[in-house]
């Protein structure tokens, strides 16, 4: 098994006024992306999992290797490796939350993320990735389906290790409510069942359309997480991985803002929730009072 890993979690920023922000270390909302504990503690391609007879034999030695470091003479499967890796991690991660849940984001980052993992030979070409197999289309993919059943299997180990409502989920990238639908679907089918043993299901709204349609939305899921930088990108076609780009996402925009508002809105007549989570929000001073003119006192960060 892997040493005890440190995680550091997204923390909770809390809107005092226009002015001042206080941060609270991993108090209150904790967040963790699969597709970050794949990319930044594991390192491997999540299809190397399912396919490596499918590997030049360089990957595979290297990753004989990565296997061997880790448990020595001992025979371990790589489908088990990655399983138990990953509800490592997320034990931990839970762990670190105490009594407060831990939201985790289910892998589905664009394609570009996963090009300098071992194994990323696998990854196929898109002429867009930005809008290529994302989130609902990336689990549902036939390609990405066994992958996508390792990390539920780790999921489901990580609840019954630290008690089932301590975890919850976040959908990325759900274009229709077609998508939304499938989701929970796929979840189901392998034995994620949304309000099981109070398993909850949130969306991450990055999609315009998930803020402009979200009155139905919110009733495929428990809650909202809104990803504003994404959100941003999508709303005014802005490309922040484009190198000949020299722009930065403006997410103090007047349209991003008004997807905000139709989002904070159907939430206000529900009683789910509705997260903001945004890395970069003391660099956004207008979004900040924006917030806070809205009765939202706290970012995830």
């Amino acid at each position: 098994m892997t040493t005890q890993t440190e995680l550091k979690l997204a923390t909770t920023t809390v809107l005092r006024n226009a002015q001042q922000l206080t941060t609270l270390s991993n108090e209150g909302i904790g967040l963790v992306s699969l597709d970050d504990l794949i990319a930044t503690t594991i390192g491997i391609h999540p299809l190397v999992f399912t396919q490596q007879s499918a590997l030049s034999q360089q990957t595979q030695q290297a990753l004989q290797q990565k296997i061997d470091d880790q448990y020595g003479q001992q025979t371990v499967a790589l489908a088990e490796y990655y399983v138990a890796m990953l509800t490592e991690l997320l034990v931990s991660a839970a762990r670190q939350q105490g009594d407060a849940s831990l939201k985790v984001q289910l892998a589905g980052a664009y394609s570009e993320c996963r090009r300098q993992l071992l194994g990323a030979e696998l990854e196929g070409v898109e002429s867009n990735p930005q809008l290529g197999l994302r989130g609902v289309s990336f689990c549902a993919d036939a390609n990405y389906r066994p992958s996508f059943a390792l990390q539920c299997e780790a999921i489901k180990r990580a609840r019954a290790t630290v008690g089932g409502g301590n975890i919850e989920l976040v959908v990325p990238f759900v274009r229709t409510f077609s998508e939304a639908a499938t989701m929970i679907d796929l979840l189901a089918e392998q034995g994620l069942c949304r309000g099981a043993n109070g398993l909850k299901v949130h969306m991450l709204c990055s999609v315009p359309a998930n803020a402009l349609l979200a009155d139905t939305f919110i009733h495929y899921f428990d809650g909202f997480v809104v990803d504003v930088e994404q959100l941003a990108q999508l709303a005014l076609g802005q490309d922040f991985v484009n190198p000949h780009f020299n722009y930065r996402v403006d997410t103090q925009n007047d349209a991003v803002m008004q997807l905000l508002k139709m989002l904070l809105a159907v939430i206000g007549n529900t009683s789910k929730d509705c997260d903001i989570y945004y890395s970069a929000i003391e660099q956004s001073p207008r979004l900040q009072r924006w917030l806070v003119d809205h009765e939202v006192t706290t970012v995830i960060c």
